[in-house]
């Protein structure tokens, strides 16, 4: 037998969707509705399977594939996932905004770019921008050829 279903059909969390609702507050109305705890990643995931999230694309602002799992949580890496998802027309929180402005006007005024080197222990490196970078970041050299 299967197990009942915790979360709403598809075609009611599109008109969630479409009233503008977070994921969080998806959940919150779901509890509130069902006395169910559901989990804003279940939401998410739910969203996803359905075709309803405007996923961002991260490749133009962070080109490194793979990044090391030790490296998922430095800073420079959580400011250029908020630069990607600001330039994709998503809404930040206000911290999240003051966070990133600070952060820019810090990269502006030193002159810097973001480089990755994954068989490092830091990962992410503040370095002097050079004519090549590409916006806040310095892109991964081509791999080499023969």
């Amino acid at each position: 037998m299967a197990a009942p279903r915790l979360l709403p059909s598809d075609s009611t969390l599109a008109k969630w969707r479409a009233e503008g609702l977070t994921m969080k507050q998806m959940a919150q109305r779901i509890k509130a509705e069902t006395g169910v705890d559901v989990s804003v990643s279940s939401i998410g995931a739910a969203l996803s399977r359905a075709g309803l999230t405007n996923r961002v694309r991260y490749d133009d602002h962070i080109p490194w594939n793979p990044i090391k799992t030790e490296h998922n949580k430095s800073y420079p890496l959580s400011m250029l996932r908020l630069l990607a998802r600001r330039d994709g027309g998503m809404d930040l929180s206000q911290d999240q905004d003051a966070r990133l402005d600070a952060w820019l006007e810090r990269m502006d005024s030193e002159d810097a770019v973001v480089l990755y080197r994954y068989d490092s222990e830091d990962g992410f490196y503040y370095v002097k921008r050079k004519p090549s970078d590409k916006g806040y970041i310095r892109p991964p050299k081509p791999p080499r050829k023969g």
